[in-house]
């Protein structure tokens, strides 16, 4: 899954870290079990600590095949300080130099996709300066 990023709304500090919005304007998914796009509209919320590690809470809406997947991704981005700063400065940095892992829990009223509500789903990302790339996967 590619996700389409517009620049950040930045909150500003707060007593449990620095707070942004990241919102979401498109994105595809395509792969052996699912492809359709990313809907505009979403936003990935995110809380940062002095260290530059980024708690992340990002909610989607996908359409796969005219049905509606409603995906929420929780997760963390941590690295070594340097990392951390290049990527928030729009950067490209190698995802091996830094960790970025999710989880991921799905809604839909579409039958077809029924499964994806009662799965373990897992994944591995990478921010790039304008989007979020996502190796997705389903625990068996």
């Amino acid at each position: 899954m590619t996700v389409d990023l517009a620049p950040p709304l930045d909150f500003g500090p707060g007593p449990d870290g620095h707070h942004r919005t990241v919102p979401i304007t498109g994105g595809t998914v395509d792969g052996p079990a699912l492809s359709g796009r990313v809907l505009p509209g979403g936003a990935d919320w995110q809380r940062v600590l002095p260290d530059g590690t980024v708690f992340v809470e990002a909610r989607y809406t996908l359409e796969l095949s005219g049905a509606l997947v409603g995906l929420v991704s929780t997760g963390v981005r941590t690295g070594p300080p340097e990392v951390l700063a290049a990527l928030a400065r729009g950067e490209d940095v190698d995802p091996a130099e830094y960790y970025f892992r999710v989880t991921l829990r799905a809604t839909t009223a579409d039958a077809r996709y029924r499964w994806l509500t009662t799965s373990v789903l897992i994944g591995r990302a990478e921010r790039t300066a304008n989007q979020v790339r996502y190796d997705l996967h389903r625990l068996l």
